[in-house]
This record gives C-alpha cells, sequence and structure tokens, in this order.
C-alpha cells in the first residue's frame, strides 16, 4: 500500500513522462492539471483532454491518463508500459497545443 505523500508504480511512470519532455512543453503543462483515472474502460481510451487550448483561456486545462486501460493492454510488460504512458501524454499535450485528432495521428501519436 502506498503511504500518503507517496506516488505508487503508475504515477512515478506519469511523472518520468512529464519528465521525458522537452523543457518547453514542460512550461506549457505548469498550467494543465495532470490527473490519473481509473475510468478509461467506460471512456474506451488511454487518455483525455479537455479545455480550450493554449492559446484560450476559457476552461481550465486538464489531462487525464487512465490507467485501468493503459494497465490492461500494457502492463504485462513494464518497458510497453512506461512508453505507452508517455506516448498517451504527448498525445493529449498535443490537443492542448491545438492539434485535432487527425492531426495528433500525423504526429504519429
Amino acid at each position: 500500500m502506498t503511504e500518503p505523500g507517496e506516488m505508487d508504480e503508475f504515477e512515478a511512470l506519469v511523472a518520468d513522462a512529464i519528465d521525458a519532455l522537452p523543457e518547453e512543453f514542460q512550461r506549457v503543462l505548469e498550467g494543465v492539471a495532470v490527473v490519473i483515472s481509473d475510468g478509461g474502460a467506460e471512456m474506451h481510451a488511454y487518455g483525455l483532454y479537455e479545455g480550450d487550448g493554449i492559446v484560450r483561456d476559457g476552461y481550465e486545462d486538464r489531462i487525464v491518463i487512465y490507467r485501468d486501460t493503459l494497465e490492461r493492454d500494457f502492463g504485462r510488460d513494464p518497458k510497453l508500459l512506461a512508453g505507452q504512458v508517455e506516448r498517451t501524454l504527448r498525445h493529449e499535450l498535443a490537443h492542448h497545443l491545438g492539434w485535432d485528432e487527425r492531426g495528433v495521428g500525423g504526429l504519429g501519436l
């Protein structure tokens, strides 16, 4: 069991994915909440971006990383899981930067 204030293994993967971003993208994320949820099966997703993008300030921006679906599909291989967490974070960050789903796909995310 994780002690209060300690990160569990999945939270550490998300933190590592943020740390792996280039510095300028880490700065972009400073105003974006990154939340871990177990609602991915219901959403049929690995991640979700909510907000109105970097150029507008009308809504609070948030990236949701779905632990349940990522662990279900990639959890047997820790290296594969870490890679997919990083890819999911980058995918949702691209939405924050203004890319639509087709554009994000064109980026290979």
